[in-house]
């Protein structure tokens, strides 16, 4: 028997009450396993942001930003822990609203049944799933931590209360402007959102069908109005006429909408939902505000157009908005542009698999994930939703539709389109994404759960003790998700940052590149320094005299823009009483330092782009030059009044001959050494000894994934010096330190190997890798390595054979090839070179052998060994192209540059357009291409003209002998 819905109550008594029971037990677990000061990765940077009245990174958060400031307003303790329980709270709610959400569903769903006993089964069945969801580890490590997606589930969850709401009572146009409302409000959260826009058009289109062109047009001048707002902001002529050509389909469209309505249009909805989604998106008025009183954390300086546009587009990441926009809305209108390329991978452990494979990958990956928060029975519940779907009435069946295709989008479309991948590293990346796809799944596998025990209790009454015995699986989803998520007791974000920074200098400018490195210290420096002594965990800590610099944004723009207004003679005066309550006079060190102006950063760049245009391949290799180049101009210009440290993402290779190590990080020292001091080294390995004790003594390090990562990092750093260094031992060392820290660092199991490898040791590395697979068996950076083991070993005895049998036969120049190719993926130059040399004094006139060694350090950046193997090439093939190309390249990039000239001539005058071709598709040559002797060189004489194809024979009954 089908029941009205207008005859039910939309909410009960019951369903209160397994919400308010759901949040309060999932607040309880929450509050006791939240953290107690910042942890790692991003939490640092949002804490900055919410207790400064500032900017996190984009899209700038803001209205996750202006909770979490008013909730730390409250005098409760530390700032990072204050802002994780705002996360808890939400998360909490969310959870609640989701249980009391649940239970209507099921009375809705079931209808009216004969026995009370049965009509409790939506309660025991809500609290089941919903604490589920609340041990999951996607909300659950989310709401423990300093993060935006407690929020984001909370704001969602509304957003499904109101639309379940409004198909119970589909003529209420205020639940649906509510909907919409909260919608564009958790856009202003999380541009996540908009995965689940379609949904409310959904629910009109089958529900309300008669209305559907109403709300369309409504929401279409909704997007008009945004879209230009958008391209205004974007300054990008594409964009601006995507933006012109859609209002004139808009004009056109509505013109045909009102003559087809005969003028019966709904005015009101018209002119209301933009200004609902416009009410939604108010809190991003927060950015300029907020930026424009000089934060400690101030990310795309969004008090400029240019920065709040590159903020709220996303400019940073691949897939802005406006890409996105001109890659399908750009396409209807005829302006799309080529997509932006602007990565490379260029990771020699790197693969890449089809679309195909990764969907499929995915899909399979993502059900382990469910079934791992939600057990295996949940699956029954799921599948169990969409049977029932033909068996119930036109609302009800709708609902089921909607909440499966929200499913559909948020765990499958938004995870495939930002490129989702299924190792450790992507799974973590991905995983906070999913608090709210968690929550939709929760609806419904429990619905279904709900209608099947429902179904079987009316049949016999004793299978609704099934019901009650639901409350057991949250138990199993808490032990699974606690090692993972709890961080009671976790102090390793604030020792990471403590430990880093406690005994520094006075004055030292720290240099910070990965997201814990640049984020802890900002958090340390910034918060953690300016609490009153009974919050912090050491009263004496106050390192507000420190200054932080991001290693990976020198030269961004809008970055320099706030570097200077933090640290040099621009610094902006405090303006008002608001900007003095926030304490923005106390918060920088009172000594500018010197930073490069935009003049300067742009001929910084341009410099470092042309001396190294021949190795880079990426635009992470261009970036990383810049970033680099940048550092050295700003060290060279403080380095006489302040201390460097460097806590680094990439290698700043430059670095290394100044490097001696200090802690957890390298200190730089004024000029260049010869060496590093041994009583350096010495107390290096007897600091980290100690430390990598304490941390491995620590039961809860093994479980947290962040701390393993991150201090591994850290001694992975400092081992890179000593192999620069060329210091073996030393370094093997500290790589073995590195892999003890987080047995799956793909980097330390290779430090470690190539130093066992020489010593004929290669079951050691098998063993690495076989545990660190244990713990990341999806790595594809993992199964690349082993597969490099696997044919290093191999090869080893084909390198002995081949010495062995050298000059007997001849050399296999294939082997010859791979095996260099191989010891640079493993870093092995030393063996290289070794196998060079040796080859070359036995076989110097094999001119493909010389060709190899020519192109191997030529890729390897070392010109002057290049040269001598180009110059033995065109010795013994002075009529090969080839070879004047590859002497004229090594001449140039060793200076040379009469010879270049000179070569390069003989190189046209024997290829003639050929050889020009080549030198002006060489990158090379970037730095001369505009001078006008490489002009005269690369542009062919008027009379050089493209022979014309021969005239084709006339046609012969038989064909011509040759």
């Amino acid at each position: 028997m089908s029941l009205d819905p207008h005859k039910q109550s939309v909410w009960s008594r019951m369903d209160l009450i397994a919400g308010l029971l759901s949040g309060l037990i999932s607040f309880v677990v929450y509050l006791w396993s939240t953290a107690p000061n910042v942890t790692l990765l991003d939490s640092g940077e949002f804490v900055v942001a919410a207790e400064h009245f500032g900017v996190a990174h984009p899209t700038g958060y803001p209205l996750w930003t202006i909770l979490a400031w008013l909730f730390q307003l409250l005098p409760l303790g530390n700032a990072a822990w204050e802002i994780a329980l705002c996360s808890g709270v939400c998360a909490a709610v969310a959870v609640g609203l989701g249980g009391s959400l649940l239970s209507s569903m099921q009375r809705w769903a079931i209808g009216p049944v004969e026995s009370s006993k049965l009509s409790i089964i939506p309660f025991f069945v809500s609290v089941s799933f919903s604490l589920m969801l609340a041990f999951s580890v996607s909300m659950w490590s989310q709401a423990v931590i300093a993060e935006v997606y407690g929020l984001h589930a909370l704001l969602i969850a509304i957003l499904l209360a109101l639309l379940y709401s409004w198909i119970r009572n589909p003529s209420s146009d205020q639940l649906m402007l509510w909907a919409f409302f909260v919608l564009s409000l958790a856009f202003s959260n999380h541009h996540l959102t908009l995965v689940l826009a379609p949904l409310p058009f959904l629910l009109i289109l089958l529900l309300k069908k008669e209305d559907f062109s109403d709300w369309l047009a409504a929401a279409t001048i909704t997007a008009l109005l945004a879209y230009f707002g958008l391209a205004y902001l974007s300054q990008e002529d594409a964009v601006m006429k995507t933006a012109i050509r859609f209002l004139y389909c808009v004009i056109i469209a509505l013109g045909l909408f009102i003559w087809m309505r005969k003028g019966r249009v709904r005015w009101k909805l018209l002119v209301l939902l933009p200004i609902v989604i416009g009410m939604g998106l108010l809190p991003y008025a927060y950015m300029p505000f907020a930026s424009s009183t000089n934060p400690p954390m101030n990310w795309s300086y969004a008090r400029d157009p240019e920065g709040f546009f590159f903020s709220i587009n996303r400019s940073q990441y691949e897939g802005s908005l406006t890409d996105q926009s001109l890659r399908t809305l750009g396409k209807l209108m005829g302006t799309a542009s080529e997509a932006k390329e602007k990565v490379a991978r260029d990771n020699p452990l790197f693969t890449e698999e089809s679309t195909l494979l990764k969907a499929q990958l995915w899909i399979g990956f993502f059900w382990q994930q469910i079934v791992a928060a939600f057990t295996a029975l949940s699956l029954i519940g799921y599948f169990a939703s969409l049977l029932f779907i033909l068996r119930k009435p036109l609302p009800q069946r709708t609902w089921i539709y909607c909440l499966h295709v929200a499913f559909a989008l948020a765990a499958f479309l938004q995870p495939l389109m930002y490129g989702a991948t299924i190792d450790a590293d992507g799974w973590w990346l991905q995983m906070p994404f999913h608090t709210y796809t968690n929550l939709i799944y929760a609806m419904l596998s429990g619905l279904g759960i709900g209608m099947l025990l429902t179904m079987l209790a009316e049949k016999r009454v004793l299978l609704f003790w099934l019901a009650p015995l639901l409350l057991i699986l949250p138990i199993f989803t808490f032990i699974g998700s606690e090692p993972h998520s709890s961080q009671k007791d976790r102090w390793f974000g604030w020792m990471y940052g403590h430990d880093m920074l406690k005994d520094l200098p006075k004055g030292t400018i720290v240099i910070g590149g990965t997201d814990p490195g640049r984020f802890v210290p900002t958090y340390m420096i910034f918060s953690e320094s300016m609490l009153p002594a009974r919050f912090k965990r050491d009263p004496d800590f106050d390192r507000r005299d420190l200054y932080i610099i991001t290693q990976n944004a020198l030269g961004e723009p809008n970055y320099m823009k706030y570097l200077r207004d933090h640290y040099t003679t621009q610094r902006p005066p405090v303006k008002n009483a608001f900007e003095k309550w926030l304490r923005r006079d106390e918060t920088y060190p009172a000594k500018p330092i010197i930073l490069p102006s935009e003049e300067e950063v742009i001929e910084i760049g341009k410099k470092a782009l042309a001396e190294n245009a021949d190795t880079t391949s990426s635009y992470y290799d261009d970036q990383n030059i810049i970033f680099g180049s940048i550092l050295k101009w700003i060290w060279e210009k403080n380095r006489d009044e302040h201390e460097f440290v460097i806590e680094e993402s990439f290698p700043v290779t430059w670095t290394y001959d100044y490097a001696i190590p200090e802690g957890l990080v390298y200190k730089l020292n004024k000029t260049k050494l010869d060496s590093i001091p041994p009583e350096a080294v010495a107390k290096d390995f007897e600091y980290w000894a100690a430390y990598c004790k304490k941390l491995l003594e620590n039961p809860l390090y093994a479980k947290d994934y962040d701390a393993q990562r991150s201090f591994s990092k850290l001694r992975l750093s400092l081992a890179n010096i000593y192999r620069h260094r060329d210091m073996k031992k030393e370094a093997e060392l500290a790589y073995r330190q590195a892999l003890a820290l987080w047995p799956a660092n793909a980097a330390a199991i290779l430090g470690v190997a190539v130093y066992s490898w020489d010593r004929g040791e290669f079951q050691e590395t098998v063993d690495f890798l076989d545990e660190a697979m244990r713990q990341d068996p999806n790595s594809i950076e993992l199964i690349r390595l082993g597969a490099i083991v696997q044919r290093r070993s191999e090869m080893e005895k084909e390198i002995a054979s081949l010495r062995k049998n050298s000059g007997k036969e001849g050399y296999d120049h294939n082997l010859i090839r791979e095996m260099l190719n191989i010891y640079s993926m493993t870093g092995e130059t030393n063996r290289a070179d070794s196998l060079i040399e040796e080859i070359y004094t036995k076989a110097p006139d094999d001119a493909e052998l010389q060709r190899t060694f020519a192109s191997h350090y030529s890729l390897r950046d070392l010109p002057d060994k290049a040269l001598r193997h180009a110059e033995r090439y065109l010795s013994l093939e002075p009529s090969n192209g080839m070879a004047l190309f590859m002497l004229a390249r090594t001449q140039f990039q060793t200076g040379q540059t009469n010879a270049f000239y000179e070569t390069a001539r003989k190189l046209v005058e024997r290829e003639g357009m050929k050889g020009r071709e080549s030198l002006k598709m060489d990158e090379a040559f970037a730095p001369i291409k505009d001078s006008e002797e490489f002009k005269k060189l690369t542009t062919p004489p008027s009379d050089e003209i493209l022979p014309l194809p021969p005239a084709p024979p006339a046609e012969t009954s038989t064909p011509q002998a040759e």
